[in-house]
């Protein structure tokens, strides 16, 4: 009797179950403090809020001051929410492939390939949230119009608006995705029904109504939705043709950057097929084909998007993070067309074990990069000795908010006492918010930042009080000190 084969797409399933919560544990117990992302999530759900500054969309925001209000603040459970999306990320794009009857060795070669994507298996899991989010809510669209399409329903029309919603509110460039699904999918002639369906507009409407309330804020306070739109770099180099040529090169270079690693591999492992003597077929499926064409469609469309928008804005900077919504289908797609070229299917079971493989070489490079002063000279913000700082601040009287320039020190400070309200330059509402007891903190020595003072008196506080200073280490072996300075306003 023949014995049963290993479920490769069950093995694969369970190995992501498995690693994401592995990962959200080992960096709870390593870190010593939060990184800018995570304390600047600390910081803002200080506050609801239907809108955030920085020009970040606020869902990920909302889900964190959620589970504050259910389970109370620790890191931990900032660890759980990001490594939860990014687990039902990856496991979505499994799910989508195999409603579109990929077979579960290629679905599951898929999702473990995004380990080679190094801004999702690598940056993400360092650093990132909102990324993360844009990322996670592509991904659920993606599922949850490949579900519509088997079977288009009142219910699953709702279930397409909403995760069309969580794109949107979750990272502004994961409405790119959207355009890049929907303008892919009507090139595609096995799917484009799907688009003309009855229930199709009931999805739109469903998005709509999803994301109406934030809507409304960002249209009331567009200053906060454009805050950070010169990382564009719009017009940088005051030419209009030079402006544009250095769009495209940028972005080229950050979309070859983002997939480089998954390519090569991919080619190599068609390289070594190539050579092999191999003599059974094992030709895709009509169904893969058409889930091959579908993703194509949505990558090229994706990409063609962009151009249009360098072209048109005069963009000369793309960072390879913001691709993230728009290319993460790129290793499925590879996957697909390896299991076409390829004769054998170890060679697409043997893209996504190599995958697999970087990911187990994260955690090791994560403990490196945040519990140790491997570079004693420039050491992780983890490592930042913060309950020295709050005995400090404590000493001068009892306060119940702190106001800072930037996020890092507020956030990390909340985390260790959760009562704390916490604002920093760009937090919405802070004149309104400001009250006393007030820590106002700022780092390096010298008098109290132009942009602080100008706030304090806005608010109708005084910029002269109690202040201070105190020379603050790093945990790990470092040498370094940073001065932190203070205002305390009883």
């Amino acid at each position: 009797m023949a014995k049963n084969k290993p479920d490769y797409g069950v093995i694969a399933v369970c190995f992501i179950i498995f690693y994401f919560a592995f990962e959200a544990l080992f960096v709870s117990v390593i870190s010593q403090g939060a990184g800018l992302d995570d304390a600047e999530l600390a910081s803002n759900i200080s506050f609801w809020n239907w809108g955030y500054g920085g020009s970040q969309p606020p869902l990920y925001t909302w889900i964190a001051f959620a589970v504050e209000q259910l389970f109370g603040l620790h890191f931990y459970l900032l660890q759980i929410i990001k490594f939860g999306l990014l687990a039902t990320t990856f496991l979505s794009v499994y799910l989508a492939l195999r409603l579109l009857d990929v077979r579960p060795v290629v679905a599951g070669a898929s999702m473990l390939a995004m380990f080679l994507l190094p801004q999702i298996g690598w940056e993400s899991q360092r650093a990132l949230t909102h990324s993360i989010i844009g990322t996670a809510g592509a991904a659920y669209t993606f599922l949850a119009f490949c579900f519509f399409c088997r079977k288009p329903s009142f219910g699953r029309a709702i279930l397409l608006g909403l995760a069309c919603a969580t794109a949107i509110l979750g990272k502004y460039n994961g409405a790119l995705f959207l355009i890049a699904l929907f303008g892919g999918t009507a090139l595609t002639r096995d799917f484009r029904s799907a688009l003309k369906n009855r229930y199709f507009p009931l999805a739109i409407v469903v998005a709509l109504i999803a994301i109406a309330p934030a809507t409304i804020y960002m249209s009331a306070h567009p200053a906060s939705v454009v805050a950070r739109a010169n990382k564009l770099a719009m017009g940088k180099t005051g030419g209009f043709f030079t402006d544009r040529l250095t769009g495209l090169a940028d972005f080229f270079t950050a979309s070859l950057g983002f997939v480089s690693i998954a390519l090569i591999i991919a080619l190599i492992l068609a390289g070594l097929h190539s050579f092999s003597n191999s003599k059974v077929s094992r030709l895709t499926t009509r169904d893969e084909n058409k889930a091959e064409h579908l993703i194509y469609h949505i990558l090229l469309f994706g990409i063609l998007l962009v151009v249009a928008l360098v072209l048109v804005l005069g963009i000369t900077n793309v960072k390879d993070r913001w691709l993230q919504p728009l290319l993460f289908l790129a290793p499925a797609y590879f996957a697909i067309v390896l299991s076409r070229l390829c004769y054998s299917l170890k060679y697409v079971r043997a893209f996504g074990v190599i995958g697999a493989i970087a990911g187990l070489v994260v955690p090791f490079v994560l403990y490196l990069n945040i519990a140790t002063a491997y570079n004693r000279f420039a050491p992780p913000e983890q490592l930042f000795d913060y309950k020295t700082l709050d005995r400090t601040l404590r000493a001068e009287g009892p306060f119940v908010m702190v106001f800072a320039r930037h996020p890092q020190l507020p956030g990390n400070l909340r985390l260790l006492d959760p009562t704390l309200k916490t604002i920093h330059i760009g937090s919405p509402f802070v004149i309104e918010r400001l009250k006393t007891p007030l820590m106002v903190l700022w780092t390096g020595n010298g008098k109290l930042p132009d942009d602080l003072r100008a706030t304090l008196l806005k608010a109708g506080l005084p910029t002269t009080g109690k202040t201070g200073e105190v020379e603050i280490g790093f945990s790990g072996g470092s040498d370094v000190k940073r001065i932190v300075s203070y205002l305390y306003l009883p």
